[in-house]
């Protein structure tokens, strides 16, 4: 089970995740009647169905906003998990069923009490949810995967059709660097285009190189933030938060349903895209034919 809900999920949210929710409530309350909504003329009913669905509304966005506010945006795009997907669903829910409970409390006649009527309706609107919950979390994950994939292949197709991978014409871009650890101490001197790629780990940075043909690394201590900016932005991208990668060495993109992640020329690592990275490695690769 831990499996399934650590399994990785994109974090989607857009007009629909308010109107559809909104609009079943209202249906459900309208035409469905459950609980003590029965007991209403259908024209009331209409009404208190129709301010409900307002109120969904703002509970979901109000619960995404604070939720934006209190985890932070790379949590959210990169680390979001079907069990996080669920709990979130589970709080809209269970807000929506207060709302319900409340508005129950106040129109009703039985002098049921207000635990009774929020443990009712809970179950129930669960209960309701349940099927149309999974469904949609299928359906999501299933269509964020069909678009990673395509945008993947996409960018495959451009590498492919311009030749990247035959790294040593193409490079426009010459730098001698000088990478040095935290203390300022030289650790290596290379030609720009022989350095393939940076992994940042812990407090020390791996620097994958070429050296007469052998992909070599060494280890340095310092952060990857340092050599961003001493890098040539026309052929280095920082893709994610621990990895600056040479374009040139990229021959294939794969996409998951987490984000998508770069081949290197002769490396076995891939390389992971932060979500929050996928348009400009879109645009960084296209530029790079130039």
């Amino acid at each position: 089970m831990s499996i399934i809900f650590n399994k990785p999920y994109p974090f989607i949210f857009n007009t629909f995740s308010v109107v559809i929710p909104s609009t079943i409530t209202f249906l459900i309350i309208s035409f469905l009647a459950p609980l003590q909504f029965h007991e209403l003329e259908f024209q009331p009913r209409l009404i208190i169905a129709f301010i409900i669905s307002v109120v969904v509304a703002l509970i979901i966005l109000m619960t995404v906003y604070i939720l934006k506010k209190i985890v932070s945006k790379e949590t959210i795009e990169d680390k979001w998990t079907v069990g996080k997907e669920l709990l979130l669903i589970l709080t809209v829910l269970f807000n929506i069923a207060v709302i319900i409970s409340v508005a129950l409390f106040v129109i009703d006649d039985d002098n049921t009490s207000m635990l009774q009527l929020l443990l009712k309706t809970t179950s129930i609107t669960i209960g309701i949810s349940i099927i149309p919950v999974i469904i949609m979390l299928q359906f999501e994950q299933y269509k964020h995967q069909k678009s990673q994939l395509k945008k993947a292949d996409n960018l495959t197709k451009v590498l492919q059709d311009e030749l990247i991978a035959t790294y040593s014409t193409k490079s426009k871009v010459q730098k001698h660097l000088v990478i040095k650890s935290e203390n300022d101490a030289i650790q290596l001197q290379l030609n720009s285009e022989d350095l393939i790629y940076l992994k940042s780990v812990g407090n020390y940075i791996e620097v994958f190189f070429l050296n007469s043909g052998a992909i070599q690394k060494k280890l340095i201590r310092n952060r990857l933030k340092t050599f961003e900016t001493q890098l040539p932005n026309k052929i280095f991208i920082r893709c994610h938060n621990s990895f600056i990668v040479n374009g040139n060495y990229i021959i294939k993109i794969e996409g998951n349903a987490r984000n998508l992640r770069l081949q290197l020329k002769n490396c076995e690592e891939k390389i992971p895209v932060s979500r929050t990275k996928a348009k400009t490695i879109s645009t960084f690769i296209n530029q790079l034919q130039k």
